[in-house]
């Protein structure tokens, strides 16, 4: 029989009736007290072992919050797979939504707390990843553990920790996923060893996410919203050695995106968006939100999408030729020219916030078009302009 080693470790161990086998876990890591609630089925190892499957929290959180809400443990007794639940230290940060408002929260070290970080701490900082190794190392001394399916997931913050174990930790990952936050600029590099599947899902009304442009909820309609978030998009991808070339699903409650074409010569690993109806800033549950999240990633860990080289069924490729729109704002007439040499037949649309098409043009290099949109109501509109070379969006505003 095996014991869980305890080497500068204090362990509770706590069972409850017909359910999962709860251990309370402190460790030292890089001097530093860390904690963690490790949830093991009462059902024996898979012949390969235990997979395990890490869950973030986000900011300011703990492990007790996410141990029981989120339904990981849940689906971990479920489908015979070991729950880890992490606790971030509390770091000072100068908060970019609150006016850089100086505070003293829970986050995990990946480029949302870097990006940010007080000066006091900035030579502080330690790293969240070796102390998730320990983890594993400890379950692994303890238990069964099948070292091919281990996972990493993830709300707000603790999904930016989980992207950036995709582009750091791959040789101990197999694949993460989150909610709420995408993969953040300073944590952007080429995976190695090998790149992981990664899924990403965020809600309509997340409000994190909102803006001038969209004050009230990130539309649904269309493809407007995947446009919006375009630059996070593309900074995903490109570390994923994909193409812009994507299929999409559509449910009443989901938009599904899903990128798993290479780039000529990469070794490249799938991608997926989720843009979730009426989802708040959260970790969907099937309860708080119709979005079964632990269901889901689990299905997507071990099932992830398979990587091809075929045409692809839409992409958001970058044209040579641009077009410009003049004036923008106005309130009655607005001038449209292409600028440099369209190969082919162009389509310009114009969309409102909610995917709307409110007008559809034919577009060549030759000459100066108008618009009349005097009867349109005020406010933000996308100008989308595509040909066989790819296409370019602009945003108008209406007075």
């Amino acid at each position: 029989m095996k014991y869980i080693l305890i080497f500068g470790i204090s362990l509770i161990f706590q069972i409850t009736l017909f359910s999962q086998r709860r251990f309370d876990l402190k460790i030292i890591s890089e001097s530093r007290q860390r904690e963690a609630i490790v949830s093991v089925p009462t059902t024996p190892p898979p012949a390969e072992g235990y997979p395990i499957v890490f869950m973030c929290h986000g900011t300011s959180g703990e492990a007790t919050n996410y141990y029981n809400p989120v339904g990981w443990k849940e689906l971990g007794q479920a489908e015979n797979f070991i729950t880890i639940f992490p606790s971030a230290l509390v770091w000072c940060y100068n908060d970019k939504r609150d006016d850089n408002k100086e505070k003293h929260l829970s986050k995990f070290v990946c480029g949302d707390l870097v990006d940010q970080v007080c000066e006091e701490d900035s030579n502080k900082l330690i790293s969240d990843i070796l102390f998730f190794k320990k983890l594993i190392q400890l379950v692994s001394d303890t238990l069964k553990v099948n070292p091919k399916k281990i996972f990493m997931s993830g709300f707000s913050n603790g999904s930016s920790m989980a992207h950036k174990i995709s582009m750091e930790t791959t040789d101990v990952f197999s694949a993460s996923g989150g909610s709420s936050a995408s993969l953040h600029s300073l944590d952007s590099t080429t995976p190695y060893p090998r790149r992981i599947p990664m899924l990403y899902m965020l809600g309509t009304k997340d409000d994190r996410y909102l803006s001038d442009l969209f004050p009230v909820e990130l539309p649904f309609g269309g493809d407007s919203t995947l446009l919006y978030l375009q630059v996070s998009i593309r900074r995903a991808l490109i570390c994923q050695g994909l193409t812009e070339e994507f299929s999409k699903i559509e449910t009443p409650v989901s938009h599904i995106y899903t990128w798993n074409t290479c780039r000529s010569g990469e070794t490249c690993a799938p991608y997926v968006f989720m843009l979730n109806k009426d989802q708040l800033h959260e970790f969907p549950n099937g309860q708080n939100h119709p979005v079964n999240a632990p269901k889901l990633l689990w299905n997507f860990f071990n099932n992830p999408p398979v990587v091809r080289m075929t045409t692809p069924v839409h992409e958001l490729k970058q044209p040579d030729w641009d077009i410009s729109f003049f004036p923008n704002p106005t309130s009655d007439y607005m001038y449209f020219k292409a600028n440099g040499p369209i190969s082919g037949p162009g389509q310009l649309k114009i969309i409102n916030l909610s995917g709307e098409e409110m007008v559809q043009y034919k577009v060549s290099t030759e000459g100066i078009r108008i618009m009349d949109i005097k009867s349109w109501p005020a406010g933000i509109y996308y100008a989308i302009c595509s040909t066989k070379a790819g296409s370019k969006v602009k945003v108008l505003a209406k007075l």
